[in-house]
């Protein structure tokens, strides 16, 4: 079992892919942890991957007989290479602690959960955002007699004296009975993914007319927004979308339900195969398509005289994208402006046309956007000198909102 070196830190790095994302987002996740951590080719050595298949005991730690520490992550995670470093230190000065572990977004201990400084959309800023709170907190440590498992460091001494049929993962449950210490590094920030599919998406909602009885929600996930809607007024929900474990639980929430691709749902005769409604939703949609033009174009005829279509889409032209490509990096990161299931990129232009063409009237155009980082102001001082009338309000913006009208 080979390791990596860290600050001169013989580590086993293990990445628990137990409960982790499917498709090209889980393999977007594994290759910016991996960009974070060594910087290097995504096929490498030095992960060692936990599934269901194989799960990790405490014996499978200590086949890594040439290592000092033990990393274990869940795939659900972000953590820097300085990260790993700082709960290094700890973990082999701390000779009191079991494991040692950092504060996230989010946590199911109220002790290990910390907001981020700042929104980060890409790796770069997302690292500011770690140096940010450890120059905060620095190497402060809390004592805790239970912490969270997203991210673990052990000591090649304390896994010796644990059951060798133990599993990792209820190591912390397991030790509180026998009153372990296990230590929160309060300067050590990760980020950790919930349920992103889980959304009620309020931005959007509010632009659903509130006299639209029939509404189409296109990639509506396990369908909480349709559920939402359903709640505010009276009205129908259908929801498309192609993952049926996510659509078993939108069923129950929707009134109906349809298993497929929206791109050949379009394609099909008549409106029979969809129906007719006052308003479709396409909540971050669009950029998944290959022919996201076509798709907008043939959702028109399924909608009502007077019918909208809101619509939403990552903008392309956010300032951390350009801050990234100016520095020669495009990193997909999952389930962000540069997810790795994203194949169409807009700007408000590209937006506006693709529904001008497609034959809506434009209702209105919202650009959503969140406070910068200092560097992100600085970075914006500098292009406003230099480019003179770049349109600040895109560059400050993530999301953008368009609703077209039928004719």
């Amino acid at each position: 079992m080979k390791n990596r070196c860290l600050n001169g830190y013989r580590i086993a790095f293990f990445l628990d892919k137990r409960n982790g994302f499917k498709g090209l987002e889980g393999d977007s996740a594994e290759r910016a942890l991996r960009r974070l951590l060594f910087d290097g080719p995504p096929k490498r050595p030095d992960i060692h991957l936990i599934t269901h298949r194989k799960p990790l005991r405490i014996e499978d730690l200590r086949r890594a007989e040439d290592s000092d520490l033990y990393v274990v992550v869940g795939d659900r995670v972000l953590v820097t290479r300085e990260g790993v470093e700082s709960l290094a230190e700890i973990a082999l000065k701390r000779h009191d602690l079991l494991a040692v572990g950092p504060v996230s977004n989010l946590s199911r201990m109220r002790d290990q959960t910390y907001p981020p400084p700042f929104l980060y959309q890409t790796l770069s800023v997302f690292e500011w955002a770690v140096r940010e709170i450890h120059e905060t907190f620095g190497d402060r440590v809390l004592e805790v007699s239970e912490m969270d498992d997203f991210c673990l460091v052990f000591r090649k001494d304390r896994v010796k004296t644990l059951p060798a049929t133990l599993l990792v993962s209820e190591l912390p449950e397991s030790l509180m009975d026998v009153r372990s210490r296990f230590g929160i590094a309060q300067g050590v920030y990760v980020h950790q993914y919930g349920d992103c599919y889980e959304s009620d998406r309020r931005d959007l909602l509010c632009h659903v007319p509130p006299d639209a009885g029939d509404i189409l929600d296109v990639g509506c996930a396990n369908g909480l927004f349709g559920e939402e809607l359903k709640k505010r007024q009276a009205c129908t929900v259908t929801g498309i979308d192609q993952d049926d474990d996510l659509l078993c639980l939108a069923a129950e929430r929707l009134d109906r339900v349809i298993s497929g691709d929206i791109e050949e749902l379009v394609e099909r005769e008549g409106a029979d195969c969809l129906g007719r409604f006052d308003c479709i939703v396409c909540g971050d949609v669009l950029e998944h398509l290959n022919d996201p033009w076509r798709v907008v174009a043939g959702l028109r005829r399924h909608l009502k005289k007077g019918g909208l279509l809101v619509a939403s889409v990552p903008n392309i032209a956010n300032w951390a994208i350009v801050y990234e490509m100016l520095k020669g990096r495009w990193d997909y990161v999952p389930f962000s402006i540069l997810s790795g299931a994203h194949i169409r990129f807009f700007t408000r232009d590209a937006i506006t046309r693709c529904l001008k063409e497609a034959g809506y009237r434009i209702r209105h155009i919202q650009l959503q956007g969140f406070a910068l980082p200092p560097r992100g102001d600085a970075f914006m001082a500098v292009l406003r000198q230099t480019m003179p009338g770049i349109d600040e309000e895109e560059l400050r913006a993530s999301e953008i909102v368009i609703i077209g009208a039928a004719s």
